[in-house]
């Protein structure tokens, strides 16, 4: 009932240029964190808007903000794994992070760009909840299923829609 079947694309990107439209705000977040949109918004920019505006770290880890090295995140922080044919085992290409094995490279490389080995950055702010995301569009998919009831909080929906509605926003951070 909830798919585009049932209900309106009424959820715009609000990227000039794109003009695709979504069944709601999670769809399009997924849209701009795979890098699909033309605006070439990506999740490492999603991630770094969203800290950005999330002052109060209401859905946002301040621990999920660290460097392996101890210090904290900037604008500009952002990791990058990527696979070479070293990593052929004999019988396919071994992740180095989860030894999980691929038969392509470039399925390998897809998933290390995913957010698979990502830390989760993401928090549900109700404290009967406090499950954790990897990405903003998972968060937000929590949000819209309803599940614990977080929707109901204005604070909540006032944060993804500042995401969804920022977007001229994310071009310039």
């Amino acid at each position: 009932m909830e798919s585009k079947i049932h209900r309106s694309k009424d959820v715009s990107c609000p990227f000039k240029g794109c003009g695709q439209h979504f069944v709601k705000a999670s769809a399009l977040i997924l849209h701009l964190e795979s890098g699909a949109c033309p605006s070439r918004v990506d999740r490492a920019r999603i991630d770094r808007f969203v800290r950005q505006l999330d002052k109060h770290n209401l859905i946002t880890k301040p621990s999920g903000l660290v460097t392996w090295d101890g210090t904290r995140y900037d604008d500009t922080t952002s990791v990058t794994y990527t696979a070479t044919s070293k990593c052929f085992n004999g019988s396919g290409y071994e992740c180095y992070l989860c030894h999980r094995e691929f038969q392509t490279l470039p399925a390998l490389n897809q998933h290390l760009s995913s957010p698979k080995h990502q830390d989760e950055q993401y928090i549900c702010p109700l404290a009967s909840c406090r499950v954790n995301f990897r990405t903003l569009s998972g968060f937000c998919q929590h949000v819209e299923s309803q599940r614990c009831g977080v929707s109901r909080f204005r604070a909540v929906q006032n944060a993804i829609d500042n995401v969804v509605n920022g977007g001229r926003l994310l071009l310039r951070s």
